[in-house]
């Protein structure tokens, strides 16, 4: 975070009074929170977002400590290093911080949602625009509510380009990390089915995706969206906007994919924008990962970096951890890890990237449950699709993994999947009891299993059995 004087934050947070006032006059704040904590830095403004109660003992040891509440009752202890300010409105005061010190730095942000690739494609803009930049960009997968504010303040005077990926959990969700982030160069990837446990239905998820736009400058701002999605298609209207870049396969396309098919480590594919076709690969397979190169591309265009550069680049980008990560696996077999999360489109995309590896050798599926979709009516049929998906993909071998993916296996039997080829089991014990066997140098083994479950001791355990010289 730049550092700011106290007194330079208390004009523009709106109206508050000062309750206690720290020894120094005008501290020099250098972090902000919206959360409280018993271990704090330094020269720290905290935002009493949570109200939780804050017992100043245990920042007795601290300089330069700064309080904005509307419940000053709740801060007890405070000594005489702790400045209390009370507002009326602590909404209105964090939002005012917020839009001035996002205010301050007249920089590129991109901000990039869908329902699935938002981190590989944040981290292929990232590799390609830090070889010429001072890039600031959300951590691996952590993209909540919760963190925007550090994130904000995360840019500073050396910043010179900002990608954030803004994910959907409910409605207004997306539309609050537009307003944090006010990114000039927007991306949506994809819409498929996800977080129905805080959607009551998948059209409120897919509506929820199109708050996108909210915010945008109509003549300036950019617009990158995937022009083959029908999904978006239902929730975006993009007449208002003047820069709306479409990529994808269809003639509208300004970034149009003429082809792409499976390579040596990743996708090979060509393009054309402007009339001129380019050829490119992207370390990774999947039809998926070929669009999310092509948004990446558009996306550094408009912060300068030419489509040869950006081409150049991507080809030697290191694909996310447990993002479709293919391993050398026990007796040579091939363990394709995607276990990072679980949705209905990342599971169909991982399915058929098996498929298409597999010919001429084995393929084992391990699909578990989907924790963002709940338990409704709708995450039913959700879990029978991919039932319907897991047999089309003709998989030598289905593994479903425990009691609420049950339906995917059920549903798979019912499209005609042999009943012989199908195990339901619920431990990683009884995972590789049942795939130890297949364990050969022509087999390749998807992981679809979310991070949740592979937490677990029999889980972890079957990771070590199954993939070796992990680092």
């Amino acid at each position: 975070m730049k550092s700011l004087s106290l007194n330079e934050i208390l004009n523009v947070i709106g109206p508050h009074i000062i309750r206690s006032s720290a020894l120094a006059s005008n501290p020099i704040i250098q972090r902000a929170m919206d959360w409280t904590a018993k271990d704090i830095d330094d020269h720290t403004l905290v935002f009493h977002m949570d109200h939780e109660k804050i017992r100043g003992k245990y920042w007795k040891n601290n300089q330069d400590i700064a309080i904005i509440t509307d419940k000053p009752e709740l801060c007890t202890n405070l000594g005489g290093k702790i400045t209390l300010i009370e507002t009326k409105d602590l909404e209105g005061a964090y939002w005012n911080f917020i839009e001035y010190y996002r205010g301050m730095f007249d920089i590129p942000v991109i901000g990039v949602t869908g329902t699935c690739g938002k981190t590989t494609t944040k981290e292929m803009m990232k590799q390609i625009l830090s070889e010429d930049f001072k890039v600031k960009a959300t951590w691996k997968s952590m993209n909540s509510m919760s963190v925007n504010l550090r994130y904000v303040t995360g840019i500073e005077e050396d910043t010179e380009v900002a990608v954030f990926e803004m994910p959907v959990a409910y409605p207004g969700y997306l539309r609050v990390a537009c307003r944090a982030f006010k990114p000039q160069i927007r991306i949506l990837l994809n819409i498929g089915v996800h977080h129905l446990a805080d959607c009551d239905t998948p059209e409120v998820y897919m509506k929820a995706k199109g708050e996108i736009v909210d915010g945008m400058d109509p003549q300036n701002d950019v617009l990158i969206v995937n022009a083959d999605d029908e999904n978006i298609r239902k929730v975006l209207d993009p007449s208002p906007y003047k820069k709306v870049i479409y990529f994808g396969k269809t003639q509208r396309a300004q970034f149009r994919i003429d082809e792409s098919h499976f390579g040596n480590g990743g996708m090979n594919f060509t393009f054309t924008h402007e009339s001129k076709q380019y050829q490119a690969f992207v370390p990774g397979y999947g039809e998926h990962n070929v669009y999310n190169a092509l948004a990446a591309i558009a996306a550094v265009s408009f912060v300068g970096i030419s489509i040869p550069t950006a081409i150049t680049r991507l080809a030697s980008f290191k694909q996310v951890k447990s993002h479709l990560e293919f391993n050398h696996g026990t007796n040579g077999s091939t363990i394709i890890d995607d276990t990072w999360n679980s949705a209905p489109l990342s599971m169909d995309s991982a399915l058929q990237v098996l498929k298409n590896v597999s010919i001429g050798k084995k393929s084992i599926a391990l699909l578990g449950y989907m924790p963002q979709l709940g338990t409704g009516t709708h995450a039913f049929e959700q879990y029978s699709e991919m039932g319907k998906r897991a047999a089309e993909a003709e998989v030598d071998l289905l593994v479903i993994v425990g009691e609420k993916a049950k339906v995917i296996g059920e549903s798979a039997l019912k499209h005609g999947y042999p009943a012989e080829q199908l195990h339901f089991c619920e431990t990683g014990e009884e995972i590789y009891q049942v795939i130890q066997a297949h364990l050969e140098p022509d087999t390749n083994i998807l992981l679809k299993i979310t991070h949740r479950v592979m937490k677990k001791p029999s889980f972890q355990e079957l990771r070590n059995k199954l993939i070796k010289n992990e680092d």
